[in-house]
């Protein structure tokens, strides 16, 4: 029985490139029910594309295969990249994109794929969404193709070097990966199976301590607060205002989240201590 197969792309939709890729896709197995997250991240932003990709696969049933292409590396030596992880199935380039929902697997294996065991006659060298990635996401959703047949098993897919943890026991420098359509700001910053802990701040670029920690949004008592979102990472969010706008806060900016064990952070004209625990 066929899986279902997800689109998540920077392609856009005013422009043809998704119907393109969706195509190709149903040129190799038309049976397959497909359905898309987005093809609206940024243009070539590979953290966005490794957030939403995370946020949004656990959802769908086991089993479902995801092509994922944001590929500002295309035609160049990057390699491409086949993941099943938590039973979740993954085909995209080996350029990071695979990063938040490796680093919180629980069970997970990965292969480097062997392009030129695939490649077709036809290929542009512009184009291996349409061209490579996206028929092989197909055939293995079709269960033409096992994920040990693309290619050799790796250690791990590429990570994202600006988004792995830099910190200790007290804090964690990250940066913000996403904002998103409410104006919520993400950070690189996500709890995991083995790493939840509890935050008591962030601290701004202009020097401003957002130290209001909420779980939900209708709790944020004035402009803004932090909470962990429901993908599992930090965010900081408005009770229906931007937090973006009211922070200017954009995609790249770096910022230092606080752990409450240890925190001292000055708040509204105060400083705040919490004991461990």
């Amino acid at each position: 029985m066929a899986s279902i197969l997800t689109l998540l792309t920077d392609f856009g939709t005013s422009d043809g490139y998704g119907g393109a890729l969706l195509g190709a896709v149903l040129g190799v197995a038309p049976q397959l029910r497909v359905e898309t997250i987005t093809h609206g991240l940024p243009p070539g932003d590979i953290g966005a594309g490794a957030y939403w990709l995370a946020a949004s696969a656990p959802a769908f049933p086991s089993g479902t295969v995801h092509c994922v292409v944001v590929d500002p590396g295309v035609g160049g030596p990057r390699p491409l990249v086949a993941a099943l992880i938590d039973r979740q199935l993954v085909v995209a380039p080996d350029n990071g994109l695979l990063h938040f929902i490796w680093q919180r697997g629980r069970e997970r294996l990965a292969v480097r794929i062997d392009e030129q065991a695939y490649r077709p006659t036809q290929v542009s060298p512009t184009f291996h969404g349409r061209d490579l990635i996206g028929p092989l996401a197909a055939r293995v959703a079709a269960g033409s193709l096992k994920l040990e047949e693309l290619g050799s098993r790796i250690h791990s897919p590429k990570l994202l070097a600006e988004f792995l943890p830099e910190g200790d026991v007290s804090g964690t420098a990250t940066r913000v990966v996403v904002v998103d359509h409410f104006g919520n700001v993400i950070l690189g910053v996500a709890r995991t199976p083995w790493y939840a802990p509890i935050p008591a701040g962030v601290s701004l670029p202009n020097g401003r301590v957002v130290g209001q920690v909420v779980n939900t949004y209708s709790e944020i008592d004035g402009e803004v607060g932090l909470l962990w979102n429901s993908a599992g990472h930090l965010e900081l969010a408005g009770n229906r205002v931007s937090a973006a706008a009211r922070l200017n806060l954009h995609p790249g900016d770096r910022v230092r989240v606080a752990w409450a064990e240890i925190a001292s952070l000055e708040t509204t004209g105060r400083v705040v201590r919490t004991a461990p625990g």
